[in-house]
This record gives structure tokens, C-alpha cells and sequence, in this order.
């Protein structure tokens, strides 16, 4: 349980890193200081395709982590992550927007913190929610079908199913 919480948790802050710093490169020009007058309506059109790309790449990284680790059900992790993931963004944009009243620079903080945390805390969630025990042993199988007890390692050293 543990684990499926660290490969979630992992994957979500390594996307959600990536997820911020992709906005922070593409918009740290957007804020106003003198001299500059901001990046008008094309920039919100870019969140949704840098947010899905980033999905796909946490995805991915809870879908390694799992098959590393041995667990089962990755795809139903993955794709609760990025549900969860979503919900809650859009829950903490709108809770800043309506609760905090923060400067400019302040908000931009908030939010980029908040692209870090918000997956790690969904992806961890969504990998302990759906996860499941270790895939069955090689030789308990074998075992099994023949009538005889389980053991704990296969001859020749093969452990699991691939």
C-alpha cells in the first residue's frame, strides 16, 4: 500500500512539476512590469494541450511505476489521476480566486505551487484507491495447477508474471 502510494505520489510531483515550469517558461514574459503589456488571448488556449501532455506523461510514469513494482490495475490508477487531477485544480483556482485575496505576484506563487502539489496529492490518492496486491508468483501458478503448495520463488530464478 505503501509503495502504490510512492509510485503515485512520485509520478504526480515529477508531472506536476513539469506541468508548472512548462507554464512558467511559456508566460514569464505575461506578467506585467513596466514595459510590458502582457500576452493577451492566445496564452489560455495553450493550458489545455500542455495539461493533457503532462497527463499523458504522469500517466505513463504511474503506469512504469506500477509494472516496476509489481502491481496491478495501473490503467484504472492512471486514468483516476488525471480525473482527480483535474477536479482538483479547478477546485483550487477557484478557491483562490473567491477566497484569497492575494497580490499578483503572491497568486502566481499560490499557483505554482499548487500545479506541483495538486497531482501528487491526486495521483497518490488515485494509485491507493484502485491498487491492488502483488501480481501472483510464477511457481504458484505452476503449483497450484498441479495440486501441490505454493512456494515463495520459482526454480531458475524467474519471480513473476510478466
Amino acid at each position: 500500500m505503501l509503495l502504490r502510494a510512492v509510485v503515485g505520489a512520485g509520478a504526480g510531483v515529477l508531472a506536476g512539476a513539469g506541468f508548472a515550469l512548462t507554464l512558467e517558461g511559456f508566460n514569464r514574459y505575461c506578467y506585467l512590469r513596466p514595459g510590458r503589456t502582457g500576452c493577451g488571448v492566445p496564452l489560455p488556449v495553450f493550458y489545455p494541450p500542455v495539461f493533457a501532455l503532462w497527463m499523458v506523461v504522469a500517466g505513463v510514469l504511474i503506469w512504469a511505476g506500477f509494472r516496476v513494482a509489481r502491481q496491478e490495475r495501473e490503467w484504472l490508477a492512471t486514468s483516476t489521476g488525471s480525473v482527480l487531477w483535474a477536479v482538483l485544480i479547478v477546485a483550487v483556482v477557484w478557491f483562490k480566486a473567491t477566497y484569497l485575496d492575494m497580490y499578483q505576484e503572491d497568486g502566481r506563487r499560490f499557483l505554482v505551487v499548487a500545479a506541483v502539489v495538486v497531482p501528487c496529492v491526486a495521483c497518490a490518492v488515485a494509485a491507493l484507491a484502485v491498487g491492488r496486491a502483488v501480481k501472483p508468483l510464477v511457481a504458484d501458478i505452476a503449483f497450484a495447477s498441479a495440486g501441490a503448495a505454493p512456494s515463495r520463488s520459482a526454480p531458475g530464478g524467474t519471480h513473476r508474471v510478466p
